[in-house]
């Protein structure tokens, strides 16, 4: 609400809300609107001028996110705290440094910040596609929550063709990371946007629920006063009076509230639509538990229980029509609906129609039915899970520093430190592409080519990769030759991917050619190494040992000495990624 007063806070409550989007300006304003909150049973996002990523706007100090803090954690009715709405990947880094911040101090609550949908452009993204941007997203910043927006309806009565793609990225992204998603629907028309009514409402929620959605917000609540896109009569008007889209707001709030407590125990294991199939979606497989519906085109999102029980939501895929379902199973089953007005289980008839059990149920325009399904002999069921697999990516970075060389005292080069990792680097992406499970890029394609940082940080990008792992020698600098191993890194999980290779390295160094090695650990690099912060992806970097030390020289160059360091940095890289057996 944009009026600060504990009747419009109740309004919002008695539309079954339940969190509240707060901008009073001031922490004072703020604070009072989160009692306004607590006196309505609801909790309240934060926008604090503080803590904006506007403009040209880069980090936020840890000074001001403490005093954000303080002002707010401790009220009963925070929800979290708004960071920033529809970034380009340049903010990942900044952005991932405040959220890691605010969950360190603060992990009751979340940082908010709401993602761009499939229709953005590649400027507007600054990814080279969106399933990058959301992925680079989740890897970077380490969000508590993943949320994206999406108008599909349009004024002329169309629907975005990417709807569904949407969904799919982001559930495809939300499972990847282990991550729930929320979901902005449209609740106000403005430009080519539509005038919703309740079925698009109930369309919009339904359809993000059966994707596994675990929360959904509205554009707008009350009314934008923007002449350039024409806003008008969202949920609450431009005169602060509730339009017919808050009773519908309030009708599928109410509903989905009931439904809560179950859809809140349920994991997302499998998302099926009836032809005509959207982009980027799958057929309803006819060898399922649920083999075939009739009457109308739906969307079925399949779920399983954290007691084991299979559970379905099966939406109608229509704005407009009543649907009257045939939906059959492969197998006898019974099945039980959750009632949206009581939350409770009721069964449902289903009959024997020539040996197949059917289900025969009305749907109205874009409503929403979760069912349980228990089978009723043991008969091994399909297609109930269709389980997403992610292949990892690794891109190996060999060093760029061809300037960084020794010589003989005839002036014969004795080492080249670009050539030299290169030739380890090859050995380490053979090794990782015959173990099979992941994918080995390297950032050059020759020995010899000379690249830069940015062209390999794009490369990292462009190819999607999960890590980002970079190979060195040190140098000292100085009379003194040096000596030893270590391993830089960016970020909390950078440090994961430098422990694991750095203690993978030493064992091998120590218990084959190298027994004295010395083990310099792993830490922060005291500058702030572009290859690591840039790759989109959590990157480490080892200086494997000293080519001004002699000794350690000779170790770099042999073959037999690079094998083994070779199988060591990779065995690391795979016990990162969880593939070390």
């Amino acid at each position: 609400p944009t009026e600060f007063a504990q009747d419009k806070f109740a309004e919002v409550a008695e539309a079954n809300f339940t969190v509240a989007m707060i901008a009073g300006g001031s922490p004072e304003v703020n604070k009072q609107a989160l009692d306004f909150c607590e006196a309505s049973g609801i909790k309240g996002l934060v926008i604090d001028p503080r803590i904006q990523f506007t403009g040209r706007r880069g980090r936020i100090s840890t000074q001001t996110l403490d005093g954000v803090i303080e002002d707010y954690s401790k009220h009963p009715a925070l929800w979290g705290y708004y960071l920033m709405d529809e970034p380009s990947a340049a903010r990942f880094n900044s952005l991932g440094i405040a959220n890691r911040y605010l969950l360190e101090k603060d992990p009751k609550h979340t940082p908010f910040i709401n993602l761009f949908p499939t229709y953005a452009t590649k400027q507007q993204l600054g990814a080279f596609s969106y399933e990058q941007y959301v992925d680079e997203f989740c890897r970077v910043v380490n969000p508590k929550l993943l949320s994206y927006d999406h108008y599909a309806l349009m004024a002329d009565g169309s629907v975005r063709g990417d709807y569904f793609l949407n969904l799919e990225i982001i559930r495809r992204q939300s499972i990847k990371h282990s991550v729930p998603f929320n979901y902005i629907l449209l609740s106000v028309p403005h430009g080519p946007y539509k005038d919703v009514g309740e079925a698009d409402i109930r369309w919009q929620a339904f359809t993000a629920l059966a994707y596994g959605a675990r929360g959904l917000m509205y554009f707008t609540y009350t009314t934008p006063n923007d002449p350039a896109w024409g806003y008008h009569d969202a949920i609450i008007d431009a005169n602060g009076k509730p339009t017919a889209k808050y009773e519908y707001a309030k009708k599928v709030n109410g509903e989905i509230r009931k439904l809560g407590p179950t859809l809140m125990r349920l994991n997302t294991v499998a998302v099926y639509h009836t032809a005509p199939v959207p982009e980027g979606c799958r057929l309803l497989p006819p060898e399922g538990l649920i083999s075939s519906i009739t009457g109308g085109e739906f969307v079925v999102g399949q779920f399983v229980s954290d007691d084991g029980a299979r559970y379905a939501m099966i939406v109608n895929r229509s704005l407009a029509k009543t649907a009257r379902a045939k939906i059959a199973f492969s197998q006898a089953v019974d099945v039980s609906e959750v009632s949206p007005i009581s939350g409770k289980c009721k069964r449902a008839l289903v009959r024997d129609e020539g040996g197949v059990s059917v289900w025969n149920a009305d749907f109205a325009a874009g409503q929403g039915r979760l069912v349980r399904i228990d089978a009723v002999n043991d008969f091994p069921v399909y297609g109930w899970e269709d389980p997403i697999r992610f292949r990892p990516r690794v891109m190996l970075n060999p060093s760029n520093q061809f300037g960084n060389r020794i010589h003989g005292p005839n002036g014969e080069e004795l080492y080249n430190e670009g050539m030299n990792m290169f030739v380890i680097a090859q050995k380490v992406q053979k090794i990782l592409q015959a173990d099979g499970r992941v994918d080995a890029f390297i950032s050059r394609n020759t020995q010899t080519e000379r690249t830069t940082l940015g062209r390999e940080t794009q490369l990292c990008r462009a190819l999607n990769c999960d890590i980002l792992y970079a190979l060195h020698s040190d140098a000292t600098g100085t009379s003194d030759p040096g000596g030893g191993s270590w391993t830089f890194y960016a970020g909390e999980e950078g440090k994961k991917l430098a422990d694991a290779v750095q203690s993978e390295l030493i064992a091998a160094m120590r218990s084959t050619f190298y027994p004295e090695v010395k083990n310099m650990g792993t830490r922060t690099h005291w500058y702030r190494l572009w290859v690591l912060w840039e790759g989109g992806c959590p990157g480490a970097l080892t200086e494997f040992l000293f080519h001004t030390n002699p000794k350690e020289r000779e170790m770099l160059k042999d073959p037999a000495c690079q094998d083994i360091m070779a199988q060591a940095a990779a065995r690391g890289i795979l016990k990162y990624l969880g593939l070390e057996n």
